[in-house]
Parts: structure tokens; sequence; C-alpha cells
């Protein structure tokens, strides 16, 4: 019993349980992606509400402030055509900033799963390696 040479395994069973680790691997890289998607599409929701805040300031502005501000610039004198134009250039640089923030948060490199691709290049090689 003690002299019996050591059982390796055979070569079935090692490619079935490299197979069975792969798909363990592949079904915990899915599982990773799932959640880091899940915090880009937060990213996503993010930016749209600053979009969705910045036009609603803009139809606020067009609305209400933009005809009052004017009525308070031609009663100080200024002709109405140039009254104009200055409430709506002024509410149109407010919404235009916050249009771009909103924009920037949406940036697509920012929104790429980084840390899966990462970790399937690194899973891909370690696969390579141990079947080779």
């Amino acid at each position: 019993m003690l002299n019996q040479p050591l059982r390796r395994p055979g070569v079935v069973t090692l490619t079935t349980a490299a197979l069975s680790q792969t798909a363990d691997l592949l079904q915990a890289e899915f599982r990773l992606a799932k959640v880091e998607l899940a915090e880009k599409i937060g990213a996503v929701r993010g930016g749209l509400v600053m979009i969705l805040l910045g036009t609603i300031f803009l139809i606020a502005a067009l609305g209400m402030i933009l005809q009052a501000l004017v009525s308070i610039l031609i009663a100080a004198g200024l002709s109405p055509p140039a009254a104009i134009l200055i409430v709506a250039g002024a509410a149109g640089v407010i919404g235009l900033v916050l249009f771009l923030m909103g924009q920037n948060r949406l940036d697509p490199a920012g929104l790429s799963p980084d840390r899966t691709f990462n970790s399937l290049s690194r899973d891909s090689r370690m696969v390579k390696e141990t079947l080779t």
C-alpha cells in the first residue's frame, strides 16, 4: 500500500477540470460586467438628469423670467430689442452651461466597463497558460 505509485489525473480529468474552472470564471466575469454596467447606467442617469434640469431651466427662463427682465430693462430706458437680446443671451448662456455639464457626464470613454475588460484579458491569458 505504501509502495504504490501516485496516481496522476488523466487528460480527461484535467480537461474537465479546466473547462469547469473556465465556465466558473466566465460566470464570475459576467456577474462583474453586470455590476459594472449597472454603475455606468447610474452615471448615464446622472448626466440625463443634468440635461433635463438644464432644459427645465431654459424653459422657465424663456417664459416668466425673460418677460419680467425685459420689462425691467425697458423701464430702465433700453430699447425693447436691446432688452430682449440681453435677457435672452444671459438665459442661453446659463442653459448652455447646464447642458454641457450633463453632456460631459455622458462621455463614452468614461462609460466603458474597463475593469471587466482588464479582468477578461487577465483571465484569457491565465486560461491559455493553463491549457498549454
